[in-house]
């Protein structure tokens, strides 16, 4: 069967990518679910919750490599079908927490259901770049910005329906119905529309090299120094990543409600979602701006740049977190410039290495990202339960950045022999 969409309507590819994110990035309102939990429960340490991001994350790096491979040689509909399959029952595994009062019980449900949800993650986000990385060697940068608008404003959609259904069938019922949301995205869009072309396929007007002599294998890639530069700032950049938007609701009630007094019904009911929402505006078109920004200048030069703003947006977040104006207007910043890391990073695989094994090789760059998954949702919790405090934990956030602005700033020399590439 070879239903899908085809060269002809290529330029969909983008949208339809987007559209599909837009409403399956659960890891992007995951902490939105802390207060209900941490409430419900009666709990104390905030890392208790928040580890299940880490688990989450955990279950993503086992199955993502695995689903680059599959993509690379059948096309994302296999691993999409997989994908869809296991967040459906890794949220349905956690609608059933509910059902117990303790603790010690409900948290098995949030653990295991929150690893499976994982596993789809894995083969959903190693599965798309395919379908890019092969459609547009004209324009990646401008087509993964496109298709990660949608992930990056998938807050915009999620959080507010996430809010509605808790007010209208409590968490139970909402961790179902986002289950069903992302499967019917996931198989409606990605399963029935997509195929990838050949690997030396390019659109008219515009002339590749043959895939022989441009397509990077994935040890050959590995064995190339931009790689590890791509991966270094791509681990040290994530586990901030990580640890500012898989705990960004805790934050804000940090700084809104235990510092400024506000009401917990309005924080947690109301301007959680609305901030959620807000700034991912920021982040949707921080990707668009960035990632056609790479394709202009090139991937190692506005990768510095990039990390460097980012860097002291984190620590103007915090200088403004008792202020709700001030937070969101900051927040926007911030989240502008978080959006722009994913579309770049995406975008240098096929520009660097070639089209043939785009998925593998993205896949295996992106473990330095689950990596980071794993380690920065705990570690921004558990150093908050330690000092009572997010600052340290958005402070290393911000070091990170600066680090990984030097890396690639000082490793695109070395890379081109003393000269920038």
């Amino acid at each position: 069967m070879n239903f899908g969409i085809g060269e002809k309507h290529r330029q969909l590819y983008p949208i339809t990518v987007a559209l599909m994110l837009l409403f399956s990035m659960l890891m992007l309102i995951w902490s939105q679910f802390y207060p209900y939990i941490i409430q419900l429960y009666s709990l104390e340490s905030v890392s208790a919750v928040a580890v299940s991001a880490s688990i989450l994350g955990a279950g993503t790096l086992l199955t993502l490599v695995l689903s680059g491979y599959l993509a690379d040689k059948f096309g994302p509909k296999i691993p999409l079908a997989i994908s869809g399959a296991l967040i459906f029952l890794g949220m349905f595994l956690i609608s059933q927490m509910f059902i117990f009062d303790q603790w010690n019980s409900a948290s098995l449900y949030w653990y295991s259901g929150s690893f499976i949800v994982g596993l789809g993650s894995g083969f959903l986000i190693g599965a798309f770049p395919v379908v890019l990385g092969r459609w547009f060697p004209d324009a990646p940068g401008k087509a993964f910005g496109i298709a990660l608008f949608g992930q990056n404003v998938s807050p915009i959609v999620l959080a507010p329906i996430s809010a509605y259904l808790i007010s209208l069938v409590r968490l139970p019922g909402t961790f179902i119905g986002l289950g069903v949301i992302v499967f019917a995205a996931i198989y409606l869009i990605g399963v029935l529309l997509w195929k990838v072309p050949d690997a030396d396929w390019a659109p008219e007007g515009f002339k590749v090299l043959k895939v022989s002599e441009e397509s990077f294998s994935l040890k050959q890639a590995i064995s190339d120094a931009r790689f590890w530069i791509l991966f270094t700032a791509m681990l040290s950049t994530a586990i901030g990543w990580f640890l500012i938007l898989l705990n960004v609701a805790t934050i804000v009630f940090e700084g809104l409600v235990e510092k400024a007094s506000l009401s917990y019904d309005y924080v947690v009911g109301f301007y959680i979602p609305l901030f959620m929402s807000i700034t991912a505006l920021g982040n949707g078109f921080g990707a668009l701006f960035w990632g056609t920004l790479n394709d202009r200048i090139g991937t190692l030069k506005t990768l510095p740049v990039l990390y460097t703003i980012c860097g002291i947006s984190i620590m103007l977040l915090y200088a403004s977190y008792t202020n709700p104006l001030l937070l969101i207007l900051f927040g926007v910043l911030l989240y502008f410039t978080l959006g722009g890391e994913p579309a770049v990073h995406f975008s240098a695989v096929p520009t660097f290495f070639g089209r043939k094994f785009v998925a593998r090789i993205t896949s295996v760059l992106n473990t330095s990202v689950m990596t980071a998954a794993v380690i920065g949702p705990y570690l921004g919790a558990a150093i908050r339960d330690l000092t009572d405090s997010y600052f340290y934990s958005l402070l290393i956030a911000a070091i990170l950045h600066f680090f990984a602005a030097l890396v690639v700033y000082f490793g695109r020399r070395y890379a081109g022999g003393g000269r920038d590439v």
